[in-house]
């Protein structure tokens, strides 16, 4: 989601789950909160992800493009550089079928690394996305995307009530 995002940095969880709570109750939705820490956080402790998890179906896709293009590329070998043989076909299956097997595993692994990229919020170039360098010390920061106005002012005082260090608004994406 990108515009307006109020961003609140937290000391501990007990204080950013407070946050959640008082941007729950304003009411924004679920997909309009998240969390930045660098620690593991318990499940639903502060925000939920509701988005939905694709890395299986990318990696899938990976691989049935990956075993299109080794069926593709030993066919296409055979047909272009005919090897006869005594007699024999010259299309073999069992070579073929390690050249689809390999050249399969190789689109999965590309489809992992770019459903991993995608999951992890690495694929986006044109946005300005959300981030403190103080998670790092143990922080979390709580970023909540508010429309202008009103809802903006209310976020930040629920952040701040909550015992957010610094709230802060900023232009970018979840």
């Amino acid at each position: 989601m990108s515009g307006l995002v109020v961003v609140g940095l937290f000391e501990g969880i007990e204080k950013a789950a407070g946050a959640g709570n008082a941007l729950r109750a304003l009411p924004l939705a679920e997909d309009r909160i998240t969390t930045l820490s660098s620690v593991p956080l318990p499940d639903r402790s502060v925000s939920m992800d509701t988005r939905p998890i694709r890395f299986p179906r990318i990696t899938l896709i990976g691989w049935f493009a990956g075993a299109l293009a080794g069926i593709a590329l030993a066919l296409g070998t055979y047909l272009l550089y005919p090897l006869i043989t005594g007699g024999k076909a010259i299309v073999s299956v069992p070579p073929t079928l390690i050249i689809t097997y390999e050249v399969a595993m190789l689109g999965a692994l590309i489809g992992t690394l770019v459903a991993g990229f995608r999951e992890m919020g690495l694929m986006r170039f044109r946005t300005k996305v959300i981030h403190d360098p103080r998670i790092h010390e143990g922080k979390i920061l709580l970023c909540a995307s508010v429309e202008p106005g009103d809802q903006a002012r209310r976020a930040i005082e629920a952040m701040r009530e909550a015992g957010g260090t610094e709230v802060r608004t900023e232009e970018g994406e979840l």
